[in-house]
């Protein structure tokens, strides 16, 4: 059963009334709009390379599909598995964790704007994969963040891996890298970046309509990428329609 096919559900059952329907199908087709509305724009989808993307070895994940709403997921060295807050069922999945939002709660009320963020504690050696229609994603301190925000924003703080579709929105913040390839490919909106102290970063990086502004980086003597101490993670951005900024603190 898709969003809309529940909401008429809901809808008939008596859970929510009409003017919350019409409201809630509203916002669902403006950020469907939105998204099919970047992708117009530039002329096509971004297509994966057909090579998986690399995530350190031993890696457990907690995986999210977030319709709408907000997640706050921060490191948490003092615990030894995920831990949860918020409206949402947690399933497990072979060695990896499901995160699944409550419909009444995490789906009506996050497009209602009545939700709280879902807060997400990771020990080390946990990734989170995300895949968000339209979401506000927060992350501090984990191990891995990949997946897939069709419109929203994403802000970092000290993340160490990353590999991340944006298709209509921001993402700024900051990154560890120091070892594996990392990428992020943004489709219409801006990137800001700080690469931390420790990083060891080999950078490229484009902008295909827009402004680019790389500081702290030397360039490579060998080819066009930047350089950041020996370079031993390597860090992929794209921008198609957008601004981008990196700077090495």
């Amino acid at each position: 059963m898709n969003e809309q096919a529940r909401i008429q559900a809901l809808l008939e059952a008596g859970k929510i009334t009409q003017q919350e329907a019409d409201l809630l199908l509203s916002a669902l087709a403006e950020g469907e709009a939105a998204a099919q509305q970047a992708q117009a724009v530039i002329g096509e989808q971004y297509a994966s390379s057909g090579a998986a993307g690399w995530q350190p070895e031993g890696l457990r994940w907690v995986r999210l599909k977030l319709t709408a709403g907000q997640l706050e997921a921060r490191l948490d060295p003092a615990i030894e598995l995920p831990v949860l807050e918020g409206p949402a069922e947690v399933r497990r999945v072979g060695p990896d964790l499901e995160i699944v939002p409550e419909m009444n709660a995490g789906f009506l009320n996050g497009l209602l704007g009545r939700m709280g963020p879902l807060e997400l504690r990771l020990p080390p050696g946990w990734g989170l994969e995300v895949e968000g229609k339209a979401a506000q994603v927060e992350a501090q301190g984990i191990d891995f963040l990949k997946g897939r925000v069709a419109v929203g924003n994403v802000e970092l703080e000290a993340v160490k891996g990353l590999d991340l579709e944006v298709t209509a929105g921001n993402i700024e913040g900051s990154l560890l890298l120091q070892e594996g390839t990392h990428q992020l490919r943004v489709s219409m909106g801006n990137a800001e970046l700080d690469l931390l102290p420790g990083s060891s970063v080999r950078l490229s990086a484009s902008v295909s309509l827009g402004n680019q502004e790389i500081r702290g980086l030397e360039r490579n003597p060998s080819g066009g990428d930047r350089q950041l101490g020996e370079g031993r993670a390597r860090l992929e951005v794209s921008v198609r329609m957008g601004n981008l900024e990196i700077k090495a603190r």
